[in-house]
């Protein structure tokens, strides 16, 4: 009788625990995902991460860097400062020969932003004389319509110089150039210049020094023809002039 009643006994315990355990899963299966997030607390949903964009880290080395030399022609900011209509950036850079160079400025960056030049201004020259090579200022303006975005550093590029030809007969000019340029005379060049309206201007080396390469002394005479100097000048404005 006693071992009946026991095994009773132990049939409805199992059965009533069996019962609860079913109720407690559907109770947690059925509550908000919220809820049973919050139950565990050794595990906290993934945050959403917003991404915001920041100012490069200067060095003192970059930050001090206003002068830079690119392919024989120097460049340096003389000014940056804030103007009415945005900013002014003055710059002067060597000429390599007495041509008219100018500047090709590239765009000014700040943050987010990216702002082409706007006008560029003549400050002074001095011409290159064939001992020395010239030197030629100007200032740059870049139009910012809205100032309170702006943000420092300032990223501020040359991407290179040309020369503006002349109202000369073009083997005229080509050979003024050729006469004014150091390089070109410290190499001891001579050079035959012929025209054609439909092919362009020609040059062919006549006379270079015995220590010269052919080849070095033809890539001088080339570069005068082209009248170009690419870059880039790459400057980091950490402040304005006051």
């Amino acid at each position: 009788m006693y071992t009946k009643n026991r095994k009773l006994g132990v049939t409805l315990l199992v059965g009533i625990l069996t019962v609860t355990t079913v109720l407690s899963i559907g109770w947690y299966v059925s509550r908000p995902q919220s809820q049973a997030l919050a139950v565990n607390n050794n595990q906290q949903p993934e945050a959403i991460q917003i991404t915001v964009a920041t100012n490069p880290v200067v060095s003192d080395k970059q930050a001090d860097m206003r002068t830079k030399t690119v392919n024989g022609i120097t460049v340096e900011i003389i000014s940056a400062k804030l103007i009415e209509t945005g900013i002014e950036v003055g710059i002067c850079y060597s000429t390599p020969d007495g041509g008219d160079w100018y500047t090709m400025p590239g765009p000014l960056s700040y943050g987010l932003y990216e702002v082409l030049p706007d006008e560029a201004e003549f400050i002074s020259e001095e011409k290159a004389n064939g001992k020395n090579m010239g030197r030629r200022c100007e200032s740059i303006r870049y139009r910012i319509d809205d100032l309170d975005t702006l943000t420092m550093p300032l990223q501020f590029t040359i991407s290179g110089f040309w020369a503006v030809p002349r109202e000369l007969p073009p083997c005229e000019n080509f050979q003024q150039r050729l006469d004014t340029n150091p390089q070109a005379r410290a190499l001891g060049l001579k050079a035959k210049c012929s025209y054609d309206e439909q092919t362009g201007i020609s040059v062919m080396l006549a006379e270079k020094a015995a220590s010269v390469a052919r080849e070095k002394a033809q890539q001088v005479l080339d570069g005068i023809v082209t009248g170009e100097v690419n870059g880039p000048w790459e400057f980091l404005i950490t402040e304005l002039d006051k």
